[in-house]
């Protein structure tokens, strides 16, 4: 598990592998109703914290309003990526 400056803890290598293989995917079969929704809102490695909310925001977007449009494994990592961050905020909000 990783500690960024903000001590917002995740496990940046799962995630990332997780949203990569997910966006792989998409751009595989040219899904770009959920590639629309989830790359401007894709930083890279969060600098900020601010930055782990929009990617919580843009991935939630995608699971709210493509979900016809996603396979069950990428689903299933869009679930685990949401549940992933989510879990690291909450963390970070009790500190």
């Amino acid at each position: 598990m990783d500690t960024d400056k903000h001590g917002l803890k995740t496990d940046h290598w799962t995630l990332y592998q997780k949203l990569d293989w997910v966006i792989a995917q998409w751009c595989e079969r040219k899904a770009l109703r959920p590639l629309r929704l989830l790359l401007p809102a894709y930083p890279g490695i969060p600098l900020h914290t601010d930055q782990f909310y929009i990617l919580l925001e843009g991935l939630r977007d995608v699971k709210g309003l493509c979900r016809a449009e996603l396979t069950t494994d990428e689903l299933e990592h869009l679930i685990a990526a949401i549940n992933e961050i989510e879990d690291a905020l909450k963390r970070q909000n009790a500190k």
